[in-house]
């Protein structure tokens, strides 16, 4: 294998990265690495440039900026992404440019250190910051939660940040050792089609796991989607419909251009076909597991 060309594979997806891929990319991601497929063949590529001090701003049919990123449509139906922080400084840090299906990706990236991110964390968060967009057209998605394996199911447990995600499946690995972290930030979900052709959601490690970093390169089908709320008791019910649908756009990294909102509308409504979703109002406790485990009866 080329030293300079490396291939993962994420979520039952081949990415091929060539270029600039320094070793704390190397390093984060080694457990998801493998060797260059017989046939050559993947689903998605990127191409790295490092110390690129001129960056251009793109020209684009529409332009949207949210929190300092710009988000630019072409007339091909490929995107851009770009990052530019004038206060800061002159140069554009970051541009990412993709093709309408998410399967050509370059990623430019200047030398300058910003807000504490050097080129080296920038171009593995540039691999992690693409891959809900990748995911989107492939009937996926990443979802913000903290995601088990249990007994052969996984169990999505999502909030906002601060809520207690970690510490609830903390408990379950300390109560249940044989359980499994898959991902303790951002898991990958996957709509598959088995060989009786049945549809059937699956749960994802990948190499982005928040502060932790803890993840596994495993998978299994997901039996329950668990959205948390602290509280004094101990209680669970099953949510459905809009206020389902409305609870697991919080937790969809999306971006705000209308094509992403659409895609990630469509396959959360398809998920929620296959996998119930609940809302548990827990205190830190093994009583807030058990909980779970005797709704999901597992």
């Amino acid at each position: 294998m080329n030293k300079n060309t490396f291939y993962y594979k994420v979520a039952e997806l081949v990415f091929k990265i060539e270029g600039y891929w320094p070793r704390l990319a190397q390093g984060r991601l080694k457990k998801y690495e493998i060797e260059e497929p017989e046939n050559g063949l993947y689903d998605v590529r990127y191409k790295i440039s490092a110390n690129c001090d001129a960056i251009t701003m793109p020209k684009a049919l529409k332009s949207v900026e949210v929190n300092r990123r710009h988000w630019m449509v072409h007339e091909d139906g490929g995107y851009s992404m770009v990052d530019f922080i004038p206060e800061i400084s002159d140069k554009i840090i970051n541009r990412i440019d993709t093709d309408k299906d998410w399967t050509e990706i370059s990623v430019e990236l200047c030398s300058e250190e910003i807000c504490g991110f050097d080129e080296k964390m920038r171009a593995y968060n540039s691999f992690g910051e693409t891959l809900p967009f990748v995911l989107f057209e492939r009937n996926g998605m990443v979802l913000h939660s903290s995601c088990i394996e249990y007994n052969g199911n996984a169990i999505l447990f999502s909030a906002p940040s601060g809520t207690g995600k970690s510490t609830h499946t903390r408990l379950w690995k300390e109560y249940y050792p044989k359980t499994n972290i898959i991902n303790d930030d951002m898991p990958a979900l996957r709509i598959l089609t088995n060989e009786n052709g049945e549809q059937i959601s699956y749960a994802f490690g990948t190499p982005w796991s928040g502060k932790t970093q803890t993840n596994s390169n495993i998978c299994a089908p997901v039996r329950a989607i668990v959205f948390l709320k602290q509280a004094k008791e101990n209680s669970i019910r099953r949510v459905t419909g809009a206020e389902a649908a409305f609870l697991i756009m919080q937790g969809i990294r999306i971006a705000t251009l209308e094509e992403h909102m659409s895609a990630s509308l469509d396959n959360a409504a398809q998920l929620l076909k296959l996998v119930p979703a609940y809302e548990l109002s827990c205190n830190i406790s093994k009583a807030a597991v058990e909980t779970v485990k005797r709704e999901l009866g597992i």
